[in-house]
């Protein structure tokens, strides 16, 4: 009987830091379909955010990461190299909780969605900060005069 998941890509390198602490604490779940089909294995080869390539399969693919940040590299380069935008990152806890984190609205951060509040968005150019020489010593920041 074999042990190898039929979802995960082949890969025989490191997940980079998925070690006993991810079994006490978290990790993340990346997950997306390549539909694409492919001439030779060799176009399906990606670059893993924890280091070396692996070969991604046809159909459902499955990857466990130490790292949020780990899914999001992954899902850049799916969505320039590959063209898929249908990847789903996950938390999945010990206790077997699953938690959907991204894309949590269904539309991926770089992008403008309607009704999202913006974080740390200023409503001037930089051309209208106030020079910072007009505003040294006397206790105010740069974004409050």
């Amino acid at each position: 009987m074999s042990t190898e998941n039929k979802y995960f890509p082949e890969f025989g390198g490191s997940t980079g830091g998925w070690l006993q602490a991810a079994e006490t604490e978290e990790k993340y779940v990346m997950t997306w379909t390549n539909s694409t089909i492919k001439s030779t294995p060799e176009e399906n080869i990606f670059e893993m955010p924890t280091g070396g390539a692996a070969i991604m399969k046809q159909g459902p693919n499955l990857v466990y990461f130490a790292r949020k940040e780990q899914c999001l590299a992954l899902g850049k380069q799916l969505r320039t190299d590959f063209k898929i935008n249908d990847y789903r990152i996950f938390r999945l806890f010990p206790s077997g909780e699953i938690q959907f984190i991204h894309p949590k609205d269904g539309v991926f951060p770089e992008k403008v969605n309607e009704g999202r509040i913006a974080v740390g968005k200023r409503e001037f150019s930089i051309g209208k900060n106030p020079n910072p020489a007009s505003i040294k010593f006397t206790g105010a920041t740069s974004f409050e005069a």
